[in-house]
């Protein structure tokens, strides 16, 4: 009878560890990781299209983009539409975008997008704004700097749903 293991079988049972133990902490790397970066990322990503949403839905019932309403002035932090019966503002600020509605019925519609980017630019032809385009990105902090992911862009032409109801 044998009470212990030879040099041969532990030195066997180290490599087989050694093989089984890079897949795993590439497996725990993934896990504890990517998947909640790549959640964020969606999430994020799943926010500003809603906010892109409402500002299409405005921008196709707008009759024009005045320069200035009250205290605000369009910017690439304020873009102001003017409807049939209120003026619609979305202000850029810290991490949160807002939708303030001036006129009849007011209201305003906060959303939270600390790392989601908007860049937005009004379009002219003939004097006066027909369009908005919107580029928007989310911005991932790396050890390094920072990337830009899930980037794209948009045009909404003003007056293309006239009969829009907000």
């Amino acid at each position: 009878m044998r009470k212990g293991f030879n040099l041969v079988e532990l030195l066997t049972v180290l490599a087989v560890l050694a093989v089984i133990t890079i897949p795993l902490y590439r497996l725990f790397k993934i896990m504890v990781y990517d998947i909640p970066k790549s959640c964020k990322l969606i999430e994020c990503n799943t926010s500003i299209l809603d906010v892109l949403k409402c500002i299409g839905k405005d921008v196709g019932s707008a009759t024009e983009f005045p320069k200035s309403l009250g205290k605000y002035t369009a910017d690439d932090k304020c873009l102001l539409i003017k409807q049939q019966d209120e003026t619609i503002c979305y202000l850029i600020e810290q991490g949160t975008i807002s939708r303030i509605a001036i006129g009849k019925e007011g209201g305003k519609s906060t959303w939270q997008i600390p790392d989601g980017r908007i860049e937005w630019q009004v379009r002219q032809g003939n004097g006066a704004g027909r369009a908005v385009e919107i580029k928007k990105y989310v911005e991932l902090k790396k050890y390094k700097g920072t990337e830009k992911r899930m980037e794209s862009s948009y045009v909404y032409f003003a007056g293309i749903y006239p009969e829009a109801v907000n």
